[in-house]
Formats: structure tokens, C-alpha cells, sequence
């Protein structure tokens, strides 16, 4: 059986968590034209390489060359679709947390609701809706440190052109 220490926790928890999934969308509304401007790149590229590998095709070609051909028309099928984890799966996350803070509120506000199987609901509920956290937030930072370590590419390049664009300083005499 919980303690009401454990439920209240719980429900802090699952506060959290939801507070923590808006934040989510917050921080990633701001960085979404330029996240998916590198999606569009990265999908670019793919096709590029798609239609590369598909001319180089024959019939006598090797198993290994078919199977990646099938593997990249799936990548560009993952990039050309709305990141799920922001659609589907942040709602989700929400969700559950919502589920769990109500449920926690109802065990906490009745001795009657105060079951096994309604503290199983409490449990589950507040695990799966972390798990989804866990893989929204992973997912995310997945999503931003890629736009972010090629925005950081494309410094690094234009500042190697800028130094070798540099006029060599005389000697004093």
C-alpha cells in the first residue's frame, strides 16, 4: 500500500513533468526553423545519395547495395515526416502526466479510492509517462545538438575561408 508521502511525491512529480514537457515544446519553437531547415539538408542529402547509389544499380548488383538503397529510402521516409516524438509523443508524455496528477488527486482526496489496483494505476501511469519524458527529452536533444554541431561546421569552414582570404602582414625593417 502507498504512503500519502509517496502519492503526494508522485504528484509533485508528474506537476513536473508536465511543466517540464511545455518546456520542451517552449525551448524547441524558437530553434524549429532552423532544425528543420538542417532536416531539409539532411534530406537533401539522402536523395542525393539515393539517386546516386539507384543509378549505379543493375540487375547482377549485390544484396549489400539493394539493402542500402532500401535503407536510405526509409531514412528519407523518418526525415520527410513531422518528427513524431514532438507530435504524438509529447502529447502523450503530457498526458500521462495529466492522468497521473488527477489520479493521484482523487487517491489523496478519498480513503475509498485507496485500492491495490488504483495504486497500480497511479504507479504505471506516472513510470510510462517518465519513460516518454525520457525519450522525448533524448530525442530532442538528439534533434538540437545536430542543428547545433552543423551550424558549428559551417563557422568553423567560413572562418577557415576568411584566414586564408587574410593578407600576410609585411616584416618591419
Amino acid at each position: 500500500m502507498l504512503s500519502e508521502t509517496v502519492v503526494s511525491t508522485f504528484l509533485q512529480a508528474s506537476i513536473t513533468g508536465a511543466g517540464l514537457v511545455l518546456a520542451i515544446y517552449a525551448l524547441f519553437t524558437p530553434l524549429s526553423h532552423r532544425i528543420f531547415e538542417e532536416r531539409a539538408k539532411r534530406l537533401q542529402r539522402q536523395i542525393e545519395k539515393f539517386e546516386g547509389l539507384k543509378n549505379k544499380i543493375t540487375p547482377d548488383s549485390k544484396n549489400k547495395e539493394l539493402k542500402e538503397l532500401q535503407n536510405l529510402q526509409k531514412e528519407i521516409k523518418e526525415t520527410k515526416i513531422f518528427p513524431r516524438y514532438l507530435g504524438s509523443g509529447v502529447f502523450l508524455t503530457f498526458v500521462g502526466y495529466v492522468v497521473s496528477v488527477m489520479s493521484d488527486g482523487n487517491w489523496l482526496a478519498s480513503l475509498n479510492n485507496r485500492t491495490p489496483p488504483n495504486e497500480f494505476i497511479i504507479i504505471m501511469v506516472f513510470v510510462f509517462s517518465t519513460i516518454g519524458f525520457l525519450f522525448v527529452g533524448a530525442l530532442t536533444i538528439i534533434e538540437i545538438y545536430a542543428s547545433m554541431r552543423r551550424e558549428f561546421e559551417d563557422v568553423k569552414k567560413k572562418q577557415k575561408e576568411v584566414k586564408s582570404t587574410e593578407v600576410p602582414k609585411q616584416e618591419s625593417l
